[in-house]
């Protein structure tokens, strides 16, 4: 086990060990990444968020009364984005450090909501896109996911489908704006008729849809998802996506302070001070705050716009170019996600190929036993409309390399692994708590098992495996 360093080190050293542990890191800042980051190819605005994250990094956001700076920065920004997402005076919110906690913090609020009229286990009825931070949340707050399935070419859920399941036990039914999977948005205008007809909370998971109103601007056709519908009692929005905050920022929106009352907090019965949460957490840096309270004045709607339209330009490009190469885009994307298969190609591999020459592009292993296809999945950003189409030209390429390959027979490949073998995981090429450069035979594992059985050797792996206490 590695031990607890005795010397000091200089800061030089330090930096150097921090460097030297980061060799094998993608670089965020190319452009060639298509997921897990939001490019905008303006070093300036990086370097804004930097400087004012700093600059607030070491106050606390636990107690509203010790900085007032950022009572009144948090309450900006909430202002900012309830009126991005048509909220009116009566929209409240907070500054969270992601959306599974803008989530987790709706699903408390309703959940506390049905306890205080109804007895028995609260339901949360959701679509089969929805994001798993719903699935976390009523597994951490005793809820039970009720599933329903998306229609099988538009990717979106119905809302006659959820009304057939929801019942007096239905706490929250939840629709998407975008869905990550495939970027297109739910009806939430059906479903916030049908939360108004059946007194419903709906929560609309917006985290992906900062770009929404602004692609509206550009003339898009974007269906109503904000509070502009009647029927939304609350929404999640991520500023540290398409807001180009750095990571650490969301925000949660209720349409009126008695929503929120039951997700906020208090404790007075102890010796300390009163503690007041707005959030999950206690304690947390202002430093992503005051970060997000600054990209959004310096870029403004204008600037916005600006990023919106060259992300819009590069998905164009992107719509018109995979048919080409023998890509089908799955659904419509509304947003600025979208995911293309192929009944020809192994996407697994297709994606190994395109890593070499130095893409990331996200392997989504869809799923045999619940019908859902093997798909790559992008996330486009403003800094694509500059590589979008050497990215095309290297995907062609890829796409015939990949061709040209022998076959590789899956189940030949899967056949000598014995799923209840003690060493499934070397098996599958986890080693020394390292997952394996070629993720091709996990992803087609994934793809062919029950999900259940995933999630059982997922949580294995990562428990027994991944993270552990660092040797040497």
């Amino acid at each position: 086990m590695k031990k607890f360093p005795r010397k000091s080190s200089s800061a030089e050293e330090v930096f150097e060990k921090l460097r030297d542990c980061a060799s094998r890191d993608l670089n965020p800042h190319t452009g060639r990444m298509w997921g897990h980051y939001y490019a905008t190819g303006k070093p300036d605005l990086t370097d804004l968020a930097r400087k004012a994250l700093l600059e607030f990094m070491d106050k606390t956001m636990l107690d509203f009364t010790t900085y007032p700076s950022i009572l009144k920065m948090e309450n900006d920004v909430v202002a900012m984005i309830a009126d991005l997402m048509n909220g009116d005076d009566s929209v409240v919110g907070n500054f969270t450090y992601g959306g599974t906690e803008s989530i987790m913090l709706a699903v408390k609020a309703a959940r506390d909501l049905f306890r205080k009229k109804k007895n028995g286990i609260p339901e949360i009825v959701l679509p089969s896109t929805a994001h798993p931070a719903f699935y976390k949340s009523a597994e951490f707050l005793g809820l039970k996911p009720v599933r329903v399935e998306v229609e099988p070419e538009t990717f979106k859920v119905s809302a006659e489908k959820v009304n057939e399941v929801v019942s007096d036990r239905t706490a929250m039914i939840v629709g998407s704006a975008p869905n990550y999977p495939f970027g297109v948005v739910d009806d939430i205008k059906g479903l916030g008729d049908l939360a108004v007809d059946h007194k419903l909370w709906l929560h609309v998971d917006a985290c992906m849809s900062f770009v929404l109103p602004f692609f509206r601007k550009l003339g898009e056709n974007i269906p109503d998802f904000d509070f502009s519908v009647e029927g939304v009692s609350s929404m999640s929005v991520d500023l540290h996506k398409y807001g180009y905050t750095p990571r650490g920022a969301s925000v949660i929106l209720h349409r009126n302070a008695e929503l929120r009352d039951n997700h906020v907090f208090v404790m007075a019965s102890w010796p300390g001070y009163p503690l007041v949460n707005t959030a999950v957490l206690s304690t947390r840096s202002a430093g992503t705050l005051t970060a997000s309270w600054a990209i959004l004045h310096h870029l403004g709607q204008e600037g916005y716009l600006e990023l919106s339209e060259k992300i819009l330009k590069a998905k164009k490009k992107l719509l018109k170019g995979l048919p080409k190469i023998g890509f089908k885009v799955l659904g419509n994307p509304e947003s600025s996600l979208l995911a293309f298969t192929s009944a020809e190609l192994n996407l697994f591999i297709l994606a190994k190929e395109m890593g070499r020459k130095g893409w990331y592009i996200q392997a989504q292993p869809g799923s045999k036993p619940l019908g859902y296809p093997k798909s790559i999945h992008l996330s486009i950003s403003p800094y694509h409309y500059e590589v979008v189409d050497k990215f095309l030209d290297d995907l062609k390429d890829g796409a015939e390399a990949v061709k040209a390959m022998p076959k590789a027979d899956v189940m030949e490949m899967l056949r000598d692994i014995d799923l209840s073998s003690k060493d499934l995981i070397e098996s599958i090429g986890i080693k020394d708590g390292e997952l394996p450069e070629d993720m091709t035979l996990i992803n087609e594992l994934i793809h062919l098992m029950p999900p259940e059985l995933v999630e059982d050797i997922f949580r294995k792996v990562v428990n027994e495996e991944i993270f552990r206490v660092s040797r040497g």
